[in-house]
C-alpha cells in the first residue's frame, strides 16, 4: 500500500480519558474537538471520493450500502486504514471496549444535498442493529447507578465542514442509551427530558457515541455534499462485519506495514475463549 498520510498522534492524558470515559458512561457521546490535521483530512476526503467516482461501487452488490455507505475502507485506502489505530482513537476504543477490542467495521458516509430529505438515516431515528439491554413496556429505562457495558462505539470525523442543522449533522439524543427501547417517534425524540443534540463540527474534528444511543443523520438540505469519516469499534466477542460475511478474505495488501496494534485491531487476534 502506499505511503499514509495518516499521523500517530497523541493519546489524551490519562485524566482526560477517564474524564471522557465516564461522560461517555453516562451520556452515551462525547465530541472531541480538533483531532486531525488538515493534510488528513484531505487525504481521506480524496480517497473517499475517488472511491464514490468509481463507477464500479455503485453496482448491485458492491462495496455500498444503500448507495451512501462506503463498505471496507481500509481495503480501498491507507489512511483509513491507518485511521484505525489514530490517537486518540484507539486509546478511546480500547479504555471502553477493552485491550483486545477490534475494529467491527469501517464504513463511510456520502451524504448528497437533498432539499426534500427528512432523514440520512435508515427510517429516521433509530439505534444500531440489536437492542442489547432491551426492558419490558412497564419498566421506564434502566438505572443510571448502574453504568451499562458498552459493545460497539462509533467515531466519527466529518470531511467537511458541518456546522449548521441544513448541513445534515449527526444527531444524538444524550442519554437515550438507558432507554431499553428504540425510539417510539420520529417528531424531536426525547428521553428522560433531553431532546436532540447536534454534534456541529468543522473538518478535522471528532466524535463519538455508543451504538445504542438514539442517533439519526439530520436531512442535508444544504448545497454541498457530506462526507463523514470514522472507525467503528466493537468488543472482541462481537463479530466484525466484512461483507461477503463468511466468504469474505482480507486482502493481503491491507497487511502490508501493519504494526501488532493494526494487526489486532484488524482481527488478527491470539487464542481466546472458544478458539
Amino acid at each position: 500500500m502506499p505511503e499514509s498520510a495518516i499521523r500517530t498522534g497523541e493519546p489524551f492524558t490519562e485524566e482526560e480519558t477517564e474524564r471522557l470515559v465516564s461522560r461517555f458512561q453516562r451520556e452515551g457521546y462525547c465530541e472531541l474537538g480538533p483531532v486531525l490535521e488538515e493534510e488528513e483530512v484531505e487525504a481521506l476526503h480524496g480517497d473517499m471520493q475517488r472511491k464514490w467516482d468509481d463507477p464500479a461501487m455503485h453496482e448491485p452488490e458492491r462495496d455500498q450500502i444503500r448507495g451512501r455507505s462506503l463498505m471496507r475502507m481500509f481495503e480501498y485506502s491507507t489512511a483509513f486504514r491507518d485511521l484505525i489505530v489514530r490517537e486518540p482513537f484507539a486509546s478511546l476504543a480500547e479504555a471502553i471496549l477493552g485491550p483486545d477490542c477490534h475494529r467491527m467495521s469501517q464504513n463511510a458516509l456520502y451524504t448528497p444535498p437533498d432539499p426534500e430529505a427528512v432523514s440520512d438515516g435508515p427510517g429516521g431515528w433509530h439505534l444500531d442493529d440489536l437492542i442489547h439491554f432491551p426492558l419490558p413496556p412497564e419498566i421506564p429505562r434502566h438505572s443510571p447507578d448502574v453504568p451499562l457495558p458498552c459493545f460497539v462505539m462509533q467515531i466519527f470525523t466529518p470531511l467537511t465542514d458541518v456546522e449548521e442543522l441544513r448541513h445534515g449533522p449527526t444527531q444524538i439524543v444524550p442519554g437515550s442509551h438507558y432507554a431499553g427501547r428504540r425510539p417510539e417517534v420520529q417528531d424531536q425524540p426525547t428521553f428522560d427530558g433531553n431532546g436532540p443534540h447536534s454534534f456541529l463540527a468543522r473538518r478535522t474534528h471528532a466524535y463519538m457515541f455508543n451504538n445504542q444511543v438514539w442517533h439519526r443523520g439530520a436531512p442535508n438540505t444544504s448545497d454541498r455534499t457530506r462526507l463523514m469519516g470514522g472507525v467503528t469499534y466493537s468488543k472482541r466477542f462481537v463479530s466484525q462485519k466484512f461483507y461477503p460475511f463468511i466468504d469474505y478474505r482480507m486482502p493481503d495488501h491491507v497487511w502490508e506495514g501493519a504494526s501488532p496494534r493494526l494487526q489486532r485491531m484488524l482481527g488478527r487476534h491470539v487464542k481466546g475463549a472458544y478458539g
